[in-house]
């Protein structure tokens, strides 16, 4: 009898002391045992590089002077009231400069935009990608540190490697990122995520 009771008592304790809590359950919870950088790294590679539904930057011109409020609606992002919102977009064209901080890029529509690979910082490829959410994390921190340890990958391990072959006369596809404001036409200038030559 004794016995028994000694086993109930550890079969309760046993019991009480494991317990799965439900996803959904865990997203109010502190973030601050996240592997931010495992976090960005799975951001980049699983989502970013995988995401084919970005439009290209001639078609996005092309609707931005035809419906502007639709455009910001459909491909836009921002997290915020306000006019402007970022846009991820599909690049493809041919090198025709190259220095420190970027190069230009000429399309096939002729048209010559400055591609900026070196000052990624703040929160453009965040939101641009559409993939991170304010209300996954507990503190505006914890969501500020996701967008810092992405633009560090992208800024010195997946930038670098890739644009080391990549020279002045090159033909290339890629992805980026640019702001727009609905109040006014600013210049496009593209931050960029990812490069390869054709």
């Amino acid at each position: 009898m004794k016995k028994i009771a000694i086993l109930l008592i550890i079969g309760f304790l046993g019991y009480n002391s494991v317990y799965f809590k439900k996803i959904s359950e865990l997203k109010g919870e502190s973030t601050s045992k996240v592997d931010f950088t495992k976090y960005a790294d799975s951001l980049y590679y699983k989502g970013i590089l995988k995401n084919e539904n970005i439009i290209s930057l001639e078609n996005l011109q092309e609707k931005l002077n035809t419906n502007k409020e639709a455009t910001f609606k459909d491909f836009g992002n921002r997290l915020s009231i306000g006019n402007s919102a970022y846009f991820m977009v599909k690049i493809a064209g041919q090198i025709t400069a190259k220095n420190e901080n970027g190069f230009s890029l000429k399309l096939d529509n002729g048209q010559v935009f400055t591609v900026d690979t070196k000052f990624i910082f703040g929160n453009a490829i965040r939101d641009a990608s559409k993939l991170v959410k304010l209300t996954d994390f507990k503190t505006n921190a914890e969501f500020n540190k996701i967008a810092e340890s992405l633009n560090k990958l992208i800024r010195e391990d997946v930038l670098p490697a890739k644009l080391k072959d990549i020279n002045v006369g090159d033909k290339i596809v890629g992805k980026g990122v640019l702001s727009q404001s609905k109040k006014e036409n600013l210049p496009i200038k593209i931050t960029l995520v990812d490069i390869q030559k054709q």
